[in-house]
């Protein structure tokens, strides 16, 4: 026997748990639903008592790490942005060293380019998984969106493609920071710094030099295929 509201009810159904996902910061919060029989009032036109159901739902929020400290919530759900980022670049960069293995394409160099950069924004990517429970975030992954592009004109045009990603990247990561300083979170502005911003300048820098290369040996209608055969050769 259960009471509810200053009135007994008999053997009330067991309490039943569900999970959501709360609107505001994403994480998951356990929902308890009771639910429990009520009398009904007196001077009820069947005047029998009671069969009415009522759901009661009571919030539990999940508790926050220990470790937690000096880590806003926006910074959090940044990082879980920037990780799907990585992931799915790392997705794209993979695409495209396959599509320069194929035999029709033939271009060794160019595929180990661009796979070595599919490994290293998947390191990062971890290291960011690292840093979010290190941090006592919680880690909400995300679907991983298909390459945009499965098919490439050439060596330029597929480096191209590689600098506008690099900077959109780059953009993500430098909005990550610029967060972390308005929240006042050095420890999360100085990891930032050392191994992703660091490493996509250079990446920005050695995707345009070669562009440079690749827009003058290719720009010849009758040699420009040499051109990238040497280049893929003796340049990368």
């Amino acid at each position: 026997m259960l009471l509810v509201g200053q009135k007994y009810v008999t053997n009330p159904p067991p309490r039943q748990v569900a999970v959501e996902k709360h609107r505001n910061c994403g994480h998951t919060h356990e929902v308890n639903v009771v639910t429990v029989l009520k009398e009904r009032k007196q001077g009820d036109k069947d005047g029998q008592g009671g069969g009415e159901v009522e759901q009661r739902h009571f919030h539990r929020a999940e508790m926050q790490s220990v470790v937690n400290q000096n880590f806003h919530a926006e910074t959090e759900g940044d990082l879980n942005k920037l990780i799907n980022l990585k992931l799915s670049a790392s997705y794209t960069y993979l695409s495209l060293g396959m599509y320069f293995d194929r035999d029709d394409v033939a271009l060794p160099k160019f595929s180990s380019f661009f796979l070595e950069r599919s490994v290293k924004e998947r390191e990062q990517a971890e290291k960011l998984l690292e840093y979010q429970n290190l941090r006592g975030g919680r880690i909400l992954l995300q679907t991983i969106a298909k390459p945009s592009r499965d098919d490439w004109k050439g060596g330029l045009d597929a480096m191209t493609f590689s600098l506008d990603y690099q900077k959109t990247l780059n953009t993500c990561i430098l909005d990550v920071h610029r967060r972390a300083t308005s929240n006042t979170d050095p420890h999360l502005c100085d990891f930032l710094e050392q191994p992703f911003l660091t490493d996509s300048h250079e990446t920005i820098k050695k995707l345009g030099d070669y562009i440079g290369s690749l827009t003058r040996i290719t720009a010849s209608e009758t040699h420009g295929a040499m051109g990238e055969y040497l280049f893929d050769k003796h340049t990368l």
